[in-house]
């Protein structure tokens, strides 16, 4: 993972068109990411083909879970991927999971994301 100030932290949804369940069809890596709120990270969602490993299909992540969103928005996509900081009011706590929802066609995934200082 960047330490770099301000880095950008990549969270890669793999999509396989041919899986038999949503587990199959749609991966995450790392599930669950972690950000660092002391070094300003953010997370940036790519999706890519499994097989392939170019450009995937258009996809949404939602957190609606009991924990909110980290962020100051809850909903991205492969247009808006950047989730920007992390909110000023959530304290770091790697331990707390933020629930969420990645979409794509009409399968869903439900990994999570942690708050590191």
């Amino acid at each position: 993972m960047n330490s770099a100030k301000g880095a950008a932290v990549p969270v890669v949804i793999t999509y396989d068109p041919g899986g038999r369940d949503p587990n199959e069809k749609i991966g995450v890596s790392p599930d669950p990411f972690q950000v660092s709120k002391g070094d300003c990270e953010q997370v940036k969602w790519v999706c890519v083909y499994k097989e392939s490993g170019t450009q995937g299909p258009p996809f949404t992540v939602d957190f609606k879970g009991e924990n909110g969103s980290p962020f100051y928005e809850t909903q991205f996509s492969d247009e808006v991927p950047y989730s920007g900081l992390v909110r000023r009011d959530v304290l770091p706590f790697p331990d707390k999971i933020y629930e969420y929802t990645v979409r794509i066609e009409a399968t869903e995934r439900d990994p999570g994301g942690g708050v590191k200082a």
